[in-house]
């Protein structure tokens, strides 16, 4: 029964990221659409799904401060690396009006930082490790989580599309994905993730004052 539970949740996650892709490029989805069509099939079906189709994974939590401690080293050199180092460029988010921003950048912490780590990471790649292994399940994830941002990271040619993103947003949802797998530290890869949205727009709009 157990085995069934995990072929049905690890087989209807996919097919949810699936119409959510193909309704960001073919719909197409955007700006509140977007938003909206990504909480309900990333975050309301499947929640929805994984309460009806319980015990399908269990996930063990590490335990020992170890778990806190050496993520948030390993997302300090990163942050470094990829956010404050001097060959960073700056953000700019050209003429949109602060308030909007503000909005914009708060949806996306929800739906992207939050919403995206609790799909991808906890749901989905702890399920696809299950069945494939940690390797190949992080491999897929990563893969999927890049193949997620046609729509919005899309310029219209769609196999250079696809290349880029599984080469740019692929590689961060490895990154990701080896955090969760290491530490099972949700609140660190969220943190991580929300660093990547958001510092940029932080620093703007601190620089605005």
């Amino acid at each position: 029964m157990k085995r069934r539970r995990l072929l049905v949740t690890t087989t209807v996650l996919p097919v949810l990221l699936a119409v959510f892709v193909l309704a960001t490029i073919l719909v197409p989805l955007q700006g509140e659409d977007y938003i909206l069509g990504k909480f309900v099939l990333l975050i309301l079906l499947p929640a929805v799904l994984l309460w009806v189709v319980r015990g399908s994974v269990r996930i063990e939590t590490r335990r020992g401060a170890w778990r806190w401690w050496a993520p948030l080293v390993v997302l300090a050199v990163w942050f470094y690396l990829s956010e404050v180092a001097p060959w960073n460029p700056s953000y700019n988010p050209g003429d949109i009006d602060t308030d909007v921003l503000i909005v914009a950048a708060t949806a996306t912490a929800i739906t992207a930082s939050i919403g995206e780590e609790l799909f991808f990471r906890r749901w989905l790649q702890t399920r696809m490790e299950a069945v494939l292994g940690a390797w190949a399940g992080i491999g897929v994830t990563s893969v999927l989580f890049g193949l997620m941002h046609l729509g919005s990271h899309g310029t219209g040619d769609l196999w250079l599309d696809i290349v880029r993103v599984i080469a740019i947003q692929g590689s961060f949802g490895w990154f990701m994905g080896v955090l969760w797998w290491r530490y099972r530290n949700l609140t660190m890869v969220i943190l991580a993730h929300l660093i990547s949205n958001g510092w940029g727009v932080l620093v703007y709009l601190a620089g605005q004052n």
